[in-house]
C-alpha cells in the first residue's frame, strides 16, 4: 500500500474530507525543464479527496491514507499504456491499408489510423463499465496527531 499523510478538512457521517499537498521530486532543481515547471505551477495547490473513515477524527488532524499498489499499477496501464498501444497499432493498420490502396499515401493511412485507434481507446476508457477505475479510492489507515 502506498501512503500519505494528509490534514482533515471536513468530516460528513462516514466520510472525510483531506487535503493533501502535491510535492514533486524535482521541486529543488534549478534546470528549465517542463517537469520543473509543472512542479512550479502546481506548486501549493492541495488535492482535496474524499476517504471513509470508521475511526472518529476531527478538522485539523492530521491522517495517513493510501491507495493499493495494484490499483495505481493497472491505472497506469489504462491511462498511459493503454492509449499508446493504440496508437500505434492504428498507425500500423492504416498502413497496412495503404498498402492495399485504401489510403492515398502510406503517411495518411498511419495517421489517420492512428488518431482513430487513440480515439476508440478514448472513448472506450470513458464509457466501458470493466475499464472505470475501481480500486484507486484512497483508504483511512490511521490518525497520526490532533
Amino acid at each position: 500500500m502506498i501512503e500519505e499523510e494528509a490534514v482533515v478538512t471536513e468530516v460528513e457521517g462516514r466520510s472525510i474530507w483531506v487535503e493533501k499537498f502535491q510535492k514533486s521530486a524535482c521541486g529543488s532543481c534549478t534546470q528549465g525543464c517542463s517537469t520543473s515547471l509543472v512542479a512550479r505551477l502546481l506548486d501549493g495547490k492541495p488535492m482535496r479527496l474524499r476517504v471513509d473513515a470508521e475511526a472518529p477524527v476531527s478538522p485539523g488532524d492530521r491522517v495517513i491514507i493510501g491507495v493499493e499498489e495494484g490499483a495505481l499499477l493497472t491505472g497506469s496501464f489504462r491511462m498511459y499504456l493503454l492509449p499508446l498501444f493504440s496508437l500505434f497499432g492504428g498507425a500500423l493498420l492504416g498502413k497496412l491499408l495503404a498498402d492495399q490502396g485504401l489510403f492515398a499515401s502510406a503517411d495518411a493511412g498511419s495517421i489517420a489510423g492512428g488518431l482513430l485507434g487513440l480515439g476508440l481507446t478514448f472513448v472506450l476508457l470513458k464509457y466501458y463499465p470493466g475499464l472505470h477505475r475501481q480500486n484507486l479510492h484512497p483508504v483511512f489507515i490511521r490518525r497520526i496527531s490532533r
